[in-house]
């Protein structure tokens, strides 16, 4: 094993032993040797949002006269170089999630990194605090890195939903003549047409679009220029608008559109904003957990259960049972629902903790959000296989609507309901036809039953 050399950095609390070849320095040094509680690190897409919103201040600072063109034109390269290369510069940031809860560490972690990366090019001493962190806080930065990093996510969602929506529309439409028995109370009920079914899984889908689209609209407002508690103090006037208008500039092909919030404190000291795209998350969630069970009833099989669809078959299911196969996309997908289900239990204990001019468990809800983007963006690409690749059991949902009583329930319209159920209950009892006792029961001629009764008058 190589052996590690140090170098030695200070700070306001004294000296401290880095890794020589560290591009961070002493604060985030404190932060590794404290925060030792999980092995959680800041996601990627929170980082890259972090450097693109460096990115942008820097800027900012030039065109409000508080940074030469050429400092801020370098702190910008830089920051843009770990936002465009986040996978060369990951190892850089170490820090567990369980840390500061306004996330200050981290902010110090990528300020000593752009440091050090400036400092090198310029061959001049760039300060971590008085340069790159100028006219911003870590409780304005982090809460407007959580925005960026949920808007550009919520954009990957929604086109993931799109896709399983044409998925889903494209199966509906090659199965669109099939009936079938549908089921309330996992039961028999009346028919419907397998198209239908999966036309209605696409619309609950659909639906979802819409509060994820206006949670995401609100999130475009940054609270960034508030600083420490939202009134601005320490960062010159129009700093916000100007930091938006470079950071819509670096995201100009995403479509997103940010400006700065008029009530910067609002989005400091709540996180409710954030409260309210995990609840448009957690519904998305839902959806996908009623496709998936209904998917694996369906599949279910294939000699003892409904068995009216088979999956894909993807790797042996038993280590025990040879040739047996599982759903294994849906089981996977529901457990990533559950997590996503937890991840918003926290998230809401986390918003409501906060106190005063700011909610202190920032990085625990930058890390829960984030991650349930993209449990559910990465369960809506394997979903969408799973049901373009699904086969129709034809015979069997044929098998089971022919010897379905329910279909009995048009009786009512011309017998009556008492009749009606006499009929269905003879027949589940004694596994004779609907067909067979309405035309023993009732005065209808059996051409007249067969045409009342046609499974597909019946949808």
């Amino acid at each position: 094993m190589k052996k590690i050399t140090y170098r030695t950095e200070e700070d306001s609390l004294g000296k401290i032993k880095v890794p020589k070849n560290a591009l961070y320095g002493a604060q985030t040094q404190r932060a590794i040797n404290n925060f030792r509680i999980s092995w959680n690190q800041f996601d990627p897409i929170f980082l890259e949002s972090l450097a693109s919103l460096k990115a942008a201040c820097a800027t900012a600072n030039n065109k409000s006269k508080l940074m030469t063109l050429k400092l801020s034109r370098v702190i910008s390269q830089c920051a843009l170089d770990v936002h465009k290369n986040i996978e060369k510069y990951y190892d850089q940031f170490p820090i567990d999630i369980y840390q500061t809860g306004s996330g200050t560490s981290t902010n110090m972690n990528m300020n000593e990194v752009l440091s050090s990366l400036v400092t090198k090019k310029i061959k001049s001493k760039v300060h971590p605090n008085d340069d790159i962190n100028k006219s911003q806080s870590s409780n304005d930065v982090i809460p407007a890195t959580i925005n960026i990093s949920c808007v550009l996510l919520a954009l990957d969602l929604n086109d993931a939903i799109d896709y399983l929506s044409m998925k889903l529309m494209d199966k509906e439409w090659q199965v669109k003549d099939i009936i079938k028995s549908g089921r309330t109370h996992l039961m028999d009920a009346v028919p419907l047409s397998l198209g239908y079914e999966i036309k209605t899984w696409k619309e609950t889908l659909i639906h979802c679009n819409q509060p994820l689209l206006q949670s995401a609209e609100e999130l475009q407002y940054l609270p960034i220029g508030g600083t420490a508690i939202g009134t601005g103090l320490n960062a010159p006037k129009n700093f916000g608008k100007s930091v938006c208008l470079e950071l819509n500039k670096i995201y100009k092909r995403s479509g997103a559109k940010f400006s700065p919030n008029p009530n910067k404190s609002e989005m400091i000291s709540s996180q409710n904003h954030i409260l309210s795209m995990s609840g448009a998350l957690l519904r998305t969630a839902s959806c996908l957990t009623k496709i998936c069970n209904d998917l694996r009833w369906m599949n279910s099989g294939p000699i003892s259960g409904l068995s009216e669809i088979t999956l894909k078959p993807l790797q042996p299911g038993s280590s025990i049972m040879p040739g047996k196969i599982n759903p294994v996309i849906p089981e996977a997908v529901l457990m990533a629902m559950a997590q996503i289900s937890g991840n918003h239990n926290t998230i809401n204990l986390a918003c409501i903790s906060g106190n005063f001019q700011l909610n202190t468990m920032l990085p625990v809800i930058a890390h829960n959000i984030i991650e349930s983007f993209q449990l559910l963006i990465n369960s809506i690409y394997s979903l969408a296989d799973t049901i373009d690749t699904l086969s129709i059991n034809e015979d069997n949902i044929k098998s089971s609507l022919e010897r379905n009583p329910i279909i009995a329930t048009k009786l009512n319209e011309v017998v009556g309901y008492d009749l009606a159920s006499k009929i269905v209950k003879e027949a589940y009892r004694t596994h004779r036809s609907i067909i067979d006792l309405a035309e023993e029961k009732t005065n209808l001629s059996r051409s007249a039953l067969l045409k009342l009764l046609d499974p597909k008058k019946l949808i």
